[in-house]
């Protein structure tokens, strides 16, 4: 059997380490990663590769040449544009033939048994075969889901935390067949993850996953890369560590595991170890400490200090120095005598941190020390001046301002009003226009945006020490998940845009949101041109959200008074103006899980017939829509089609709207909140959360094959008698979120606790 290895990779996620190195080249105990797959392949027979480059290729094929050094012989490919997996492998048809063939990446550790797999293959016939292994954190990968013979439902790239319901990640290694490829264009961007094989399941292609025997981790980023190593020294994965190995002068104090390379100085009275790496090149000084990292050919000085740390090729500590777990220095970095560089934090080649100093944050173009990361509910979150600073939000200004116009909004406090002009530095510095307004809530900002259809918009709310940036589109609507993504990795990797003084973008003020926005929405959610009878309204008391909600209300003709008083309805809007709570005119309070349900009804009585609601949405809202022989479409599992309906509906997700239409109904049929709520089916639910030992994706997959729970695209939902069960993994816990949903709210909370006991159990098993 032939190979191809895929070695294109770039390795920004690993920077600086990969600062002028193709990721396969990193240097991992002797060698580069790629030299530890040739090695791989060799041991089960594989000597005919094709290898595919496209990022610094000279630097693989200087160091490999045909190959003979390993053993094997070596055909490059090299791609000038890029062709994505398939197409990369497209290319190098001529060289293999008719027979199936194995694929495999460049810059993974691994040490799978390719033998078994391929016979696998070769005794199923599949179009494909694919080798998973098991993430307990599968977001950075593609979820495979399979049935218990391997055969493969389904794929989710790059999932969020909603959509894990399975450990079984792809690796990248695949056996192949011709047929297979014979669907990929000649020439044509193409990825296998994304577009084959999906294709070929569509055509009824036989694909089988293998969940693989072995070792495997993709050297994704810098901590990765420190864990592979680790693992290499406790023997977990079957690695060459003789090549490039030397000896230990006397008087070095080494704890085991180590690995210390040839050519390097070791002086008496340093410590080395455990886990600590110390490659060709690399000077240790007297009374020096080294663990748990990396040095490629570093200097560390008298008395310095290495935890947890990687220190690239001419990188230098100076004496009594302290290199933190986490830090990265690049090539020919230097920490002067008796300086600090705290946990996390990264120096691109070339940086300096004085005699004496403390570096706190990364030093690069742009970036962050540590990285940014969104929320399930869509926020940038964090302490104000610790996690969010203003250096953190010139640098997302900066990416933002590349989309030329920006909304910018603040509410809560100094705090606030300090990270969203440090965002509008960054938008103007990449030549953006920074459009600041005087939006007072979230939802305002994202209907500013939506109705001058800016290309982004940011609204900062502060809230004591802490604070949080949400992110809208052109549509009003945050920012979906893989947009979300690009942001987190450019952050990481310190892009951003700068832009000469002459191209230096403006700053605009935008007054007037709220009373616009109040009356948007009372003329989007009239439900006829007929005038409203009289109604009387409360607003709950506070600012913000409910101040526009008690302006949109009197926009549409209500009577408003504020604060909650029986004998009439009386609307909250909360989260930023996202979530609608109610109360009918007995004081009943009406939850926002029951106001999408009224809306849905209102949406199928007044000539809709359809909605769309979220994934985790009451199933009340299903019967309503039979009701009516209407439509009822969810996200994540209705497509594009349910996303298109979701913007058309902003009354379902804008509790401001949301507010207006349920009055703009109340006004036209005359009659109460409280006989309105009573129109839909008696439903109440509860929400629970079982903190989970093993991993989510493994517990969410086992719900799914035992307790015949069905895939919402994102969680998935059961029947449970006469009620329904909500599961989704949390976003920042390792747990599950459940949400149980009955006639009452007693046996709403006795199915919570029995599903928490049931999921405590498999979580067990």
């Amino acid at each position: 059997m032939k190979a191809v290895i895929l070695a294109g990779g770039e390795g920004s996620r690993l920077r600086p380490l990969t600062i002028g190195r193709p990721k396969p080249m990193t240097p991992l105990l002797g060698k580069p990663v790629l030299g530890h797959i040739l090695d791989l392949l060799r041991r089960h027979g594989v000597t005919e590769i094709a290898v595919t480059l496209r990022c610094l290729s000279a630097a693989v094929t200087d160091h490999f040449g045909d190959g003979g050094d390993y053993g094997v012989k070596l055909t490059y490919f090299v791609e000038e544009e890029p062709l994505g997996t398939a197409g990369g492998v497209k290319k190098c048809m001529d060289f293999l033939g008719e027979d199936d063939f194995l694929v495999i990446s460049g810059d993974a550790v691994c040490d799978l048994d390719l033998t078994e797999f391929a016979a696998l293959h070769q005794s199923r016939r599949s179009a494909a075969t694919l080798a998973l292994f098991r993430r307990r954190e599968p977001l950075e990968y593609g979820l495979v889901r399979t049935d218990a013979e391997g055969r493969v439902l389904g794929f989710v790239e790059k999932p969020g935390w909603g959509q894990v319901d399975t450990e079984l990640v792809n690796t990248g290694v695949y056996v192949l067949s011709r047929r297979a490829m014979d669907l990929v264009p000649e020439g044509t961007a193409c990825d296998f993850g994304k577009e084959l094989f999906p294709l070929l399941l569509s055509k009824g292609e036989a694909l089988y996953g293998w969940e693989a025997t072995g070792y495997w981790q993709d050297m994704g980023d810098c901590g990765a890369y420190l864990e592979s190593l680790h693992d290499a020294l406790d023997g977990k994965v079957k690695l060459d560590l003789e090549t490039g190995r030397g000896r230990i002068p006397a008087g070095v104090t080494v704890k085991e595991p180590c690995w210390v390379g040839r050519r390097t100085t070791l002086a008496p009275g340093c410590v080395i170890g455990p886990y600590a790496v110390i490659a060709e090149g690399s000077t240790v000084e007297t009374g020096a400490v080294v663990e748990r990292s990396v040095l490629l050919g570093a200097g560390l000085g008298e008395g310095a200090e290495v935890s947890g740390a990687i220190l690239c090729k001419g990188a230098a500590v100076h004496r009594r120095a302290v290199v933190n777990p986490g830090a990265v220095l690049g090539e020919g970095a230097v920490v002067g005598a008796e300086a600090i560089v705290a946990p996390g934090v990264k120096l691109w080649p070339g940086r300096r941190v004085s005699e004496g100093g403390r570096a706190t944050a990364s030093q690069v173009t742009v970036g962050q020390s540590a990285p940014l990361k969104f929320s399930a509910g869509g926020a940038l979150r964090g302490r104000v001046g610790e996690d969010l600073t203003a250096e953190a939000m010139l640098s997302l200004g900066s990416l933002l301002g590349e989309r030329e116009q920006v909304g910018l909004g603040w509410a809560g406090g100094n705090g606030a009003a300090m990270l969203v002009r440090a965002i509008g530095c960054g938008v103007t510095a990449a030549g953006g226009t920074a459009l600041i307004s005087d939006a007072p809530c979230a939802s305002a900002a994202a209907w500013l945006g939506r109705y001058y259809t800016l290309p982004m918009t940011a609204f900062v709310q502060q809230d004591g020490d802490a604070a949080e940036v949400r992110l809208f589109g052109r549509s009003g609507l945050a920012l979906a998940r893989g947009e979300q993504r690009k942001i987190e990795g450019a952050l990481l990797r310190g892009e951003g845009s700068r832009v000469p003084a002459v191209g230096i973008g403006k700053w605009e003020t935008v007054a007037g949101v709220r009373p616009g926005y109040a009356a948007e929405a009372a003329r989007l959610t009239r439900l006829s041109g007929l005038p409203l009878r009289p109604l009387r309204v409360r607003v709950e008391k506070g600012e913000g959200a409910n101040d526009v909600l008690a302006s949109a209300l009197t926009a549409l003709g209500c009577q408003v008074r504020r604060g909650m008083s029986r004998g009439e309805p009386t609307f909250s809007a909360d989260w930023g103006g996202f979530r609608l709570t109610a109360w009918d005119e007995e004081g009943r309070m009406i939850s926002p899980d029951r106001v999408l349900v009224l809306l849905t009804r209102i949406e199928m009585e007044h000539g809709r017939k359809q909605a769309a609601l979220p994934a985790w949405a009451p199933s009340a809202a299903q019967q309503v829509a039979d009701s009516f022989q209407g439509r009822l479409l969810r996200l994540g599992q209705d497509g594009e089609e349910a996303e298109k309906l979701w913007r058309e509906e902003p009354w379902m997700w804008d509790a401001v709207l949301a507010a207006c239409r349920i009055a703009a109904r109340l006004g036209l049929t005359g009659e109460t909140l409280s006989r309105l709520d009573h129109s839909i089916p008696n439903f109440a639910t509860v929400r629970g959360e079982v903190p989970l030992h093993t991993g989510r994706g493994r517990v969410m997959g086992r719900a799914l094959e035992s307790l015949s729970a069905v895939s919402q695209g994102e969680g998935v939902r059961l029947r449970a008698g006469e009620g329904w069960i909500y599961l989704v993994p949390s976003g920042s816990r390792n747990a599950l979120r459940l949400i149980a949903e009955a006639v009452d709210m007693e046996t709403a909370a006795e199915l919570c606790g029995e599903y928490e006991e049931k999921l405590k159990k498999l979580d067990r098993e």
